[in-house]
């Protein structure tokens, strides 16, 4: 045994230092200051639960953040090798592809490709479903024999589709989701074998879905995709509507199945000229499914998740900053065991214990916050936020929670560390002030100014978020969203075309007699809406402003398509009598569809601003446009004022509306303006319309305001979180500036007990403190500012209607931290003034 080792208590180890680390006397010395360091803190409660609470609220945000970011963008797809999953597109000029495909194209371009295993195909639909208890509508996939093969996964129960079912007129089959077999069928297996209506047709349940079944688009039920044959025409072939993925072979890359799609769209581009134009520069194309996915939600999740580290950095500063705060105090402490002969390395080690331990139950607190977090998180989420299945706390959400602890201990612990390590043992000993060593106060002044640093990063790009979302909810929609409410009607088609189940784009297969019962039943739908109490007006159109997009090739009569150029190429609607006035359009020339506008009537068309604008100068009434030339043309009739269809932060763009009489189609929105309240209005419009036909179910029941208010849901849910982590910073800026002034103040009471005995005034004093705050917060603002501008330029891309660098933004940002902080310096300023010098003197 050696001598008693004074900062242990214990008898040093003789053992030589390199072998020093397996001797269990060591061991038993660590252990031993680990009790140490636990009753030390234990005895410092206020200091202690300080650090944590801080760290833990951090942590718990950086950890929910993380998990979301996690589930939807770095988890992978639920498939066996996810990897080689890709999604088709076809792409014109060189643009990003769209998904949606022809089936002519599916069959002939892209099943025959040789790179992969397996192609499959989908398209989206709908259809009426008879259920135990009600008849509901539900979202119906349309799906290929080939699709789950490719994705390489099977029913939970049951069977998928045979390649024969595809057949139009075969035996209908329906597969069901699994949150719809839970929901309607209560989890029956004995649904297996039995016959449900859809559409007034009965369908055979062959199969139940297992839960995680992921793709671009979600649906309740899927049925065969048993297309008729014309729509497998040349003549269809630009007739997009089919969603198609693929699954690379074995030992095939990304990379050389392109270059196979390369070869193929050239040969297309042969094969096909009158389709594709030399012009359009024609591509298929292929991005990994994964990619197509999440996209469109990649690049707001990576900003939460920069900000969230932002506020995790703010919390390490703060919780270093009580440490040092700490350790000054202890210096006489430390001198101490160093005159005992602790040596530097033994004081480093004691402090880097209470740093570990304080983050580990920051650690754990954090994780507790995080379970919660992820639920608000996902709460607050856009309503189709894809894949919130794989939101969840998992072993590699848990590892990153300790790496996220480890690495704050290991930031926050440097400051107190390091002023262990730089005590000077002779001047402490001597000292029988309290006041701060210069460098504590020094490394304490710029740990503030990093804090107030990142907070000014973290408010300006709250700012200019905030400045965004201004002008974007004050966009004029183009329509009057108070006061009217809507709903969706799917009208099953008589006969036996399976393709008309769901309401796929027409290939002539809907008979004239389906077009005259659709025409009837709107007719009916519409009057009894007008009829009720309070009610404005009623109308109908196939998509409502921002929920969907389908556009038309067309031509304008006298002005043939120049050879080699693109046809004309617009967005597209059919819409009733009365449905301008229900969504609150205004007609600015000609009139509006009206009931004059039947079938065998003279062809009549509205058209928007921006079409007039684009193609006649502005005066558009008159003119002739036709969809198909062998079908006849129509004249503009009217111009109506334009609407931000494809939502209130992107460009109009040109709108042709046809009177859904002279084509009728199966699914319409009707909307309904009233006078009534909202509730009352929905309510009144589901029973007239039950009154029609109450085994039809209306969906989609909501206010019209509802629309806009979803297509904000991205951009509000970027907005409230970034807030909120920039309000956790502005409080974790003037809570470490409070922090520091107050200890000078406290350290500094002598020598500002001397200057008050040699006259100075409390404005002197009060000068003082201020001076201090002002040049610790500038300089913070001036390397804030420095971080703002570029953080503010890498969220580019989520702003609408100002720059990056928006002065207003930016402007407001630093004053609420400068007004912050200057509240924040008021406690200890005033506490200065209030100093007795006779007292402060007597004091040391």
């Amino acid at each position: 045994m050696g001598p008693i080792d004074p900062t242990t208590g214990h008898a040093a180890c003789e053992a030589p230092s390199e072998v020093r680390w397996p001797c269990s006397c060591y061991d038993a010395s660590m252990l031993h200051e680990l009790k140490i360091a636990a009753r030390t803190l234990l005895r410092a409660r206020s200091f202690s639960l300080a650090v944590v609470l801080t760290l833990a609220l951090a942590i718990g945000a950086t950890t929910s953040v993380f998990s979301v970011l996690r589930g939807v963008l770095l988890a992978p797809l639920p498939f066996p090798n996810p990897d080689a999953l890709v999604h088709f597109g076809n792409s014109f000029k060189g643009s990003p592809p769209g998904w949606s495909i022809s089936p002519v194209e599916y069959r002939t371009n892209y099943a025959t490709l040789r790179s992969f295993a397996g192609v499959g195909a989908w398209a989206s639909a709908g259809a009426n479903l008879t259920t135990p208890t009600e008849p509901i509508h539900v979202s119906l996939g349309l799906a290929t024999a080939s699709l789950l093969p490719t994705l390489g996964i099977h029913p939970a129960i049951g069977r998928w589709f045979l390649r024969e079912e595809e057949t139009e007129g075969a035996d209908r089959k329906l597969v069901l989701g699994d949150a719809l077999w839970r929901s309607r069928f209560g989890s029956d297996p004995g649904v297996m074998g039995r016959t449900v209506e859809v559409d007034g047709n009965p369908y055979l349940v062959v199969g139940v879905l297992p839960p995680d079944l992921e793709l671009p688009e979600r649906f309740d039920a899927w049925a065969p995709l048993a297309l008729p044959p014309a729509m497998y025409a040349e003549s269809s072939r630009t007739n997009h509507f089919l969603r198609v993925i693929g699954r690379l072979g074995a030992g095939m890359t990304l990379t050389r199945a392109r270059r196979e799609l390369a070869s193929a769209s050239a040969q297309v581009d042969a094969d096909h000229p009158e389709a594709y134009p030399a012009e359009a520069r024609f591509a298929l194309a292929a991005e990994p499914l994964h990619e197509s996915m999440v996209g469109d939600i990649r690049d707001m999740l990576w900003m939460l998740f920069a900000a969230v580290l932002l506020v995790l950095g703010m919390a390490c500063v703060n919780a270093g900053n009580l440490l040092v705060a700490r350790s000054t105090t202890r210096q006489r402490e430390l001198a101490v065991r160093a005159a005992l002969g602790a040596g530097r390395a033994a004081l480093v080690r004691h402090t880097l214990l209470e740093v570990l331990l304080l983050a580990l139950a920051a650690g754990a607190a954090g994780m507790v916050l995080s379970r919660f977090g992820v639920d608000l998180i996902v709460g607050l989420g856009p309503r189709d936020l894809l894949r919130e299945r794989a939101v969840h706390l998992d072993t590699f959400v848990l590892g990153f929670a300790l790496l996220a602890t480890l690495s704050s201990a290991a930031f926050f612990g440097i400051a107190p560390a390091v002023a262990a390590a730089r005590t000077d043992l002779q001047s402490a000993l001597r000292t029988v002030s309290s006041s701060a060593a210069p460098r504590a106060r020094r490394l304490r002044r710029a740990l503030v100014v990093t804090g107030v640093a990142l907070a000014l990063v973290l408010l300006a790009g709250a700012s200019v978020l905030l400045r965004s979302f201004s002008k974007v909810v004050h966009v004029d929609p183009g329509f009057e969203p108070r006061g009217a409410v809507t709903l969706r009607i799917a009208l099953p088609a008589s006969g036996s075309e399976t393709s008309s189940v769901g309401g796929l784009p027409s290939s002539g297969s809907v008979t004239s007699s389906d077009r005259a019962r659709y025409d009837l039943f709107y007719q009916r739908a519409l009057q009894a809406l007008r009829d009720q109490p309070g009610a404005v007006a009623a109308g109908a159109i196939d998509f409502l402003p921002m929920s969907n997009t389908t556009d038309r090739y067309f031509d304008i009569e006298g002005r043939p398509t120049p050879p080699g150029a693109d046809r004309f190429d617009e967005q597209i609607r059919r819409a009733s009598p009365g449905y301008f006035a229900a969504i609150g359009m205004r007609v600015l020339h000609g009139r509006a569809i009206d009931e004059t506008d039947r079938p065998g009537a003279p062809g009549a068309v509205v058209v928007n601003e921006a079409f007039a604008r684009k193609y006649f100068g502005g005066d558009a009434i008159g003119h002739r446009i036709t969809l198909d030339p062998k079908a006849g043309w129509s004249t503009i009739v009217g111009v109506v004022n334009d609407v931000r269809e494809m939502g209130l932060d992107t460009d109009v763009p040109p709108i042709m509306y046809f009177p859904f009489a002279q084509d009728p189609r199966s699914t319409m929105t009707i909307v309904l303006r009233s006078r009534n309240p909202e509730g009352a209005a929905m309510k009144e419009a589901l029973a007239a319309l039950s009154g029609l036909d109450p085994t039809l179910p209306a969906f989609a029941v909501r206010p019209l305001r509802e629309l806009v208010s979803s297509s904000l849901e991205e951009r509000r849910f970027a907005l409230a979180l970034t807030q909120a982590f920039a309000l956790i910073a502005l409080a974790f800026a003037a809570i470490g500036l409070y922090g520091v002034l107050a200890y000078n103040v406290a350290s500094r009471t002598r020598e500002i007990g001397v200057r008050m005995a040699l006259g100075a005034r409390p404005a002197g004093v009060l000068g003082l403190v201020a001076r201090e705050s002002a040049s610790v917060v500038g300089l913070g603002i001036v390397l804030g500012g420095a971080g703002a501008a570029v953080a503010t330029r890498a969220i580019s891309g989520l702003l609408y209607g100002v720059s990056p660098l928006d002065p207003l933004a930016l402007g407001l940002a630093a004053g609420a931290l400068v007004i912050v902080c200057m509240v924040a310096t008021i406690v200890p300023a005033r506490r200065a003034t209030r100093i007795d010098p006779a007292i402060a003197l007597q004091s040391e």
